[in-house]
């Protein structure tokens, strides 16, 4: 297993920050190598409910499942993000650092379910880590430009 976090800091204040992450139709603007996302179980973004989620990477389709485990809004929504090769939890949170700012911060826990990535895992995170930390830097640039 292993844990990462990612932060930074956007010129919008909380409410404006978690209406663009909480919108689908903006995902793909901000979310590497999204393609779709379909609600498979529940009610779409509730807890507990589930969403087929499809990224493209190096031109190969993935496909993930998502269950919602906490939408508090404007602060927190957390999920679980499965996947044939690995299982993550992930907390996407929004924090005022005054009227006009916003602490946007993504942690990660993953859980590689194959032996090779168990073993390959602690030289994947740095490359996760960036990846993670591009798509808030990509959120940011959309939310300061809205």
């Amino acid at each position: 297993m292993s844990k990462f976090s990612v932060s930074l800091e956007v010129d919008k204040p909380i409410q404006h920050c978690w209406d663009i992450l909480m919108d689908e139709s903006r995902m793909a603007e901000w979310a590497i190598g999204f393609q779709s996302i379909e609600t498979i179980e529940g009610e779409p973004m509730t807890v507990g409910s589930k969403h087929r989620m499809v990224f493209e990477e190096r031109g190969k389709e993935l496909v993930f499942i998502e269950t919602v485990k906490v939408i508090d809004p404007p602060r927190e929504f957390t999920f679980d993000l499965d996947h044939e090769v690995m299982n993550s939890t992930v907390s996407m949170t929004c924090e005022s650092v005054g009227v006009e700012r916003t602490l946007l911060s993504s942690h990660t826990e993953g859980r590689p379910t194959k032996l090779l990535l168990k073993i390959m895992m602690p030289f994947m995170v740095p490359q996760m880590k960036r990846r993670q930390f591009q798509q808030l830097e990509n959120l940011k640039a959309i939310t300061e430009a809205s």
